[in-house]
């Protein structure tokens, strides 16, 4: 039995070890957003609280597989009683009735964890770029937070009614889930494609608007960085989407081992949501490493910060009636920015109004 690739991963020990872990460093990362929130004097917003649902449906994921380890229903091989001659579709052992109600509660929490954390990096954008309510980037974004929504709800009562209202088929016999509900291994699989796609759209929404900017091209490159710190979370969608594409390449069937088949495709989903909470935390933690110079990107990033600084100190004492609020990742340059690009545009205009004109007869 068991013909697929059985990673590390589909070994007890190493489930226990990325369940506690992951949770550890997602525990972690929130906390130190809100302490630079804090030391930023920003009060916290949508896209910090919602990083606290989102490791609330992490958790829920880490501790239905920790629940399934202890009671070797993941991560120990499928026991097949002598009645079923061999054949693993046909029983529904005690073993595999609960891994059928882990998998089901994974598919529920998998989607909502995820859509948070895609919804944080949405709404961080909207506090940084979306300055004008009526303009294109606002409603670019509004939209993608409305799709992701829709995504979340979608695979959440898709899953949940995947058996129609059969709910006892999810934990019968894997011959009864082929016979009453609906193909897990292609709603995993369209999980998986439309969560990497949606990543890689959300991922890229930064990258033209820092870079329309007027800054210079140091601190543009310095800023992408920073954003593009989240894209961490691609990276791992990515990896689960090559190893899942693999594994359900088995399906059901009677000679692959159904419960380590389970443990390896929840493993990296596991690892996913854990991951994309860190991902969602790190663009909003450049204050707390301003100081250091591990490279040059982080050297720009500073000289950014400091320079955006005394710049918006600037700006304010000239302009008592413009209201700017600093806010994470330079937020007071990037307004500095438009507000200069805005001036040179008025300058223009008021350049063409003193023209001559000239009367055509």
């Amino acid at each position: 039995m068991a013909s697929f690739d059985q990673g590390y991963w589909c070994t007890p020990g190493h489930v226990i070890t990325a369940a506690v872990g992951l949770f550890v460093m997602d525990v972690t990362f929130i906390t130190l957003r809100f302490i630079a929130r804090k030391k930023q004097r920003q009060p916290l917003k949508v896209d910090d609280w919602i990083t606290i649902p989102a490791i609330l449906f992490a958790l829920g994921i880490s501790i239905s597989m920790l629940y399934g380890v202890s009671q070797k229903a993941i991560g120990y091989p499928y026991v097949i009683p002598p009645e079923a001659q061999g054949n693993s579709l046909l029983v529904a052992t005690e073993q595999i009735s609960l891994a059928g109600q882990i998998q089901w509660t994974f598919f529920l929490l998998l989607p909502l964890t995820l859509g948070c954390t895609k919804m944080s990096f949405l709404f961080l954008y909207k506090r940084v770029f979306a300055i004008n309510q009526r303009g294109a980037t606002n409603i670019l974004i509004v939209g993608m937070i409305v799709l992701i929504a829709i995504w979340m709800a979608g695979f959440f009562l898709t899953s949940l009614f995947q058996c129609k209202l059969d709910f006892w088929a999810l934990w019968n016999s894997p011959i009864d889930q082929v016979e009453h509900c609906i193909s897990a291994t292609k709603l995993a699989l369209a999980l998986i494609i439309t969560d990497f796609g949606t990543d890689i759209f959300i991922m890229a929404i930064p990258i033209p608007l820092v870079w329309r900017l007027n800054l210079s091209t140091t601190k543009k490159i310095a800023i992408t960085g920073v954003f593009l710190l989240g894209a961490i979370s691609v990276a791992v969608s990515l990896l689960r989407l090559i190893l899942t594409e693999r594994l359900l390449r088995f399906g059901f069937d009677p000679h692959t081992d159904a419960i380590l088949l389970i443990t390896s495709i929840q493993y990296w989903g596991m690892v996913e949501s854990g991951v994309a909470v860190v991902a969602a935390c790190l663009p909003t933690l450049w204050i707390l490493v301003k100081g250091w110079s591990w490279d040059p990107i982080t050297k720009a990033a500073k000289d950014l910060a400091d320079f955006s600084n005394s710049s918006f100190q600037r700006l304010r004492s000239q302009i008592s009636k413009r209201e700017i609020v600093t806010d994470s990742l330079d937020r007071e340059y990037i307004r500095l920015a438009i507000y200069q690009t805005d001036k040179e545009s008025e300058t223009r205009v008021k350049g063409d109004n003193r023209k001559p004109k000239v009367n055509v007869t």
